[in-house]
């Protein structure tokens, strides 16, 4: 791909059209931009009016990622990070309309622009922003296939783009499983002598692992020969589902193709490599659109949260169960899992839409409305520990 110079740029600019990379996958929006007219340069102006046009139109793009509240609180470092660059994520754009205004004090544009969300997802990923609004949901990636002609999961290649898969969403601020509980899944399925069991079955056993999430992916790959020329192709095409692993809804799905070009003489190797790097394309893009449609879909239903992990000491058996029925009925306290009971100590993984300082002080308040007497005695992070004040004296 060609690099453009300042001026090539420039020129582009001024005749509407901003190319971006082909690979960049665009949502379309209508912004305005206005621009003051200093010293009669109306030339200058219009372009200063474009720019703020531009700008407008990724903070839309923006929108459509983050909810308010996320963006409120993080307004200064999307401005100072996202904003300034915000012409690398218009991929094009064309004038509506443009003029001065009736005063002629100003210039105004409106265009209509395609805005690389896919792009604008990964800086805010890069950014910790995103991971927020993600609320730390637990996915659990299954490889399952109804096609007679994908690839068998111990195939190289099905473990390349299932490796691009998880370290995309990782970036995007998933909690990813471990293989020991995938396996689990994997087991059940072999064990049932069934490899096209219903999504339902595949969700009910993801979420018997507590998963939120369940993306289901299939391979199919391939290899063509040389028609004529030099070059031969190994393609893949990866196919992903992602469900609500509670209410068992399709949340997202995506289809995306990767194809890399080997000698028309390539070997076995070669070829096993080829098909390796058409899944892991295949599999980034696919990531990249889902990971879009899955924040749209939180976004709307309004579930986000965060994922804690509260440790309580010095607590009976009979106080502990008061604090996990505290914890089990209180609302927006969500998805509360038991990770260890022993003697004086309870440690539970608990999601909720508060932030960390806000829910300590809420759960020692209502504790103690309970009897419970408590004191915070450690916090870092998403790890909360609170100790019964006896016990530590």
């Amino acid at each position: 791909m060609r690099v453009l110079t300042t001026m090539a740029a420039l020129g582009l600019l001024c005749a509407g059209v901003l190319l971006a990379p082909l690979q960049a996958r665009a949502t379309e929006v209508t912004a305005d931009g206005m621009a003051a007219i200093i010293n009669g340069n109306i030339a200058g102006a219009k372009n200063q009016a474009l720019l703020n046009a531009q700008r407008a139109a990724v903070e839309q793009g923006v929108g459509l990622i983050l909810d308010s509240k996320t963006q409120s609180e993080n307004f200064q470092v999307i401005k100072d990070e996202v904003l300034t660059s915000s012409q690398g994520y218009v991929t094009k754009y064309l004038i509506v309309s443009e003029g001065q205004t009736t005063d002629r004090t100003a210039y105004k544009v409106k265009i209509k622009a395609e805005v690389a969300t896919n792009l604008l997802t990964d800086k805010l990923s890069a950014l910790r922003i995103l991971n927020k609004k993600m609320g730390n949901k637990r996915v659990m990636v299954i490889y399952q296939s109804d096609n007679a002609n994908a690839l068998k999961r111990n195939h190289g290649a099905v473990t390349a783009a299932l490796q691009t898969l998880q370290d995309d969403l990782n970036a995007a601020g998933f909690q990813l499983f471990n293989q020991a509980a995938t396996d689990k899944v994997y087991a059940q399925i072999e064990k049932a002598a069934r490899v096209d069991r219903p999504v339902d079955d595949i969700i009910a056993m993801a979420l018997d692992q507590q998963a939120d999430i369940v993306v289901r992916f299939e391979d199919i790959g391939g290899q063509r020969g040389p028609s004529g020329g030099a070059f031969s192709a190994a393609y893949a095409t990866i196919r992903v589902s992602v469900y609500d692993a509670n209410s068992g809804r399709q949340i997202a799905d995506s289809q995306q193709e990767g194809k890399v070009l080997l000698r028309a003489d390539a070997g076995p190797y070669d070829w096993e490599k080829g098909l390796a790097d058409a899944s892991s394309k295949a599999a980034k893009d696919a990531g990249d659109d889902v990971i879009g449609k899955i924040a749209d879909y939180y976004k709307q239903v309004g579930d986000t949260g965060f994922s804690y992990l509260l440790v309580f000491k010095g607590y009976t058996d009979d106080e502990k169960d008061v604090i996990l029925d505290y914890l089990e009925n209180t609302p927006g306290y969500k998805q509360l899992s038991e990770l260890k009971n022993a003697p004086q100590y309870l440690e539970v993984e608990l999601f909720s839409s508060e932030e960390g300082s806000r829910l300590r002080r809420l759960i020692r308040a209502g504790l103690q409305d309970k009897g419970i007497k408590m004191q915070n005695q450690q916090s870092a992070g998403n790890r909360i520990i609170f100790a019964n004040p006896a016990s530590v004296q």
